[in-house]
């Protein structure tokens, strides 16, 4: 897991103690470093001026043996910087660069340090001779040693030069401890910091962790009654102020959605009994009319047939008239008892294989009659090829003489309706399409709402309206789907797809 992924899932308590950590480590790292760079440039500045002070004071006390050329009293200055732990070696040159006398440190520290200093030395004075007088630097500081170099003058007057070697063991050695004691302030410094931060981002978190606690209870009792107290006016004040009056809202939404949910159960209730009412009522009224309904059609055939004593010519017109009448009004009772089924649930069908031309055929003979008076040619292309379908037979004939009784009514004067039957994969469709006055867009929605009937300027057409609704309920008990497509002008276009009969385990 990388260091963005670890801290996108770190709680706020670990955030701010990481950023607090983090900054105050920078920070003392930083001064840190800026501080014993400054210390050890200072401590190397101090140690050079000291020893300037010394080179003066031997510069001073060899003068008169230089100027006297007696090099063993020379040596014998020089011999007195063996008290000093120090300095590695020490020469006296004359003005034209010549050895006049020389001092070797034998402590052990400094052995080791003498077998590397002629070579730096080397460079040294070569750098330093090739250079004119008054133009040089009187120093060299190298990892273990330092260089000095100071001149010997007599009234103003150069007479030679003291160079000096002198151990930076004692500067390396305090710069370590100055190192030590800085680190561990640092260390110091960051378990300061570290609980202070601890502190800090406890005081911070607290009040937003207790929030984040109090939402998740919230999400899983799903109540709103909870408030959260405010104990500052920060930011998380102000995010728990706002969070009160967010949950203030949804506490008002809940009762009034709560509200709402028993409004709706009631309506729905009294809606489902107003409906099941509605159905019995169609129902019994249905079967009381049937009866009596059954005896005028009864009564009517018989006084049409009678040939012992004939009716005249208006009286046999006005039975027929009474049998057209009731004949219709038994359809009416049968599809609103369809329609109290369909709403009760109670409508079934006996699903078998049936053949769908023969079907086709006698729904198109029942309303044959009826197209002939309106001037509607039935076209009808009977496939050589039989087609199974799963279907109730007298269901399936009774959606069929709905569309084609339909595509009648609805239709045009000398209008066409054409009848049609393929095989679409598994399945098998039938279409029925006429040449009427279609219907719009907006009408769509209402199609298959019970007593709905568009074209109110053709009262004169006879239907309830509920037709569509109850063919589309049977369709579907049967497996199948009604589809409908029309243009305004240019007729509708109603198609049954059912499943092949071979397909059905």
């Amino acid at each position: 897991m990388s260091l963005t992924t670890a801290y996108q899932h770190a709680s706020i308590h670990r955030k701010i103690l990481a950023i607090a950590l983090l900054t105050a480590l920078i920070t003392t790292a930083f001064m840190l470093v800026f501080f014993l760079s400054t210390d050890y440039r200072h401590q190397k500045q101090k140690l050079l001026e000291q020893n300037r002070v010394l080179s003066k004071m031997l510069a001073s006390n060899v003068s008169a043996a230089l100027v006297y050329q007696d090099p063993g009293t020379a040596r014998e200055i020089l011999a007195a910087l063996k008290e000093k732990d120090d300095v590695i070696g020490a020469y006296i040159f004359t003005a034209d660069y010549r050895l006049f006398a020389d001092y070797q440190s034998q402590l052990p520290q400094n052995l080791a340090i003498l077998q590397t200093i002629d070579h730096h030395s080397g460079e040294f004075w070569q750098q330093f001779t090739a250079l004119p007088r008054g133009q040089y630097d009187d120093h060299v500081f190298h990892p273990d040693f330092l260089d000095l170099v100071v001149p010997i003058n007599i009234d103003q007057r150069l007479i030679g030069y003291i160079a000096l070697h002198l151990s930076l063991a004692e500067l390396i050695y305090n710069f370590r401890y100055t190192t030590l004691e800085a680190l561990g302030a640092m260390l110091l410094a960051m378990l300061i910091a570290m609980l202070l931060a601890r502190w800090l981002g406890y005081k911070i978190s607290r009040p937003l962790l207790h929030l984040t606690s109090q939402i998740e209870k919230i999400g899983e009792s799903n109540t709103f009654d909870t408030r959260l107290q405010v104990d500052t006016s920060d930011e998380t004040g102000v995010l728990i102020k706002t969070f009160n009056s967010m949950l203030e809202r949804l506490e008002q939404h809940e009762f009034n959605k709560n509200a709402l949910i028993v409004n709706l159960s009631h309506a729905k209730w009294e809606a489902e009994r107003a409906s099941q009412a509605k159905s019995e009522f169609l129902s019994r009224m249905s079967h009381e009319l049937r009866t009596p309904l059954n005896a005028i059609i009864g009564f009517s055939q018989l006084l049409e047939s009678d040939e012992a004593e004939p009716l005249n010519a208006d009286k046999k017109d006005s039975v027929s008239h009474i049998l057209s009448a009731g004949l219709h009004l038994l359809d009416l009772i049968s599809e609103l008892l369809d329609l109290a089924a369909v709403e009760s649930g109670k409508l079934t069908v006996c699903i078998d294989a049936v053949e769908c031309r023969s079907v086709i055929e006698e729904a198109m003979e029942l309303i044959r009659h009826h197209a002939k008076e309106r001037d509607i040619h039935i076209q009808y292309q009977n496939p050589a090829q039989a087609f199974m379908v799963s279907a109730d037979r007298l269901r399936l004939k009774q959606c069929l003489l709905n569309l084609l009784s339909n595509a009648v009514k609805y239709n045009r004067p000398h209008g066409k309706v054409a009848v049609s039957v393929e095989k679409l994969d598994e399945n098998i469709r039938i279409t029925v399409k006429d040449t009427g006055i279609g219907i719009t867009p907006d009408q769509f929605p209402m199609l298959f709402q019970p007593f709905t009937r568009f074209h109110q300027h053709q009262e004169s057409i006879e239907g309830t309206g509920i037709g569509l609704l109850i063919t589309k309920h049977m369709v579907e008990l049967m497996g199948g789907t009604l589809q409908v497509s029309s243009q305004p002008g240019q007729g509708s276009e109603f198609t049954i797809t059912l499943n092949q009969a071979n397909t059905i385990n």
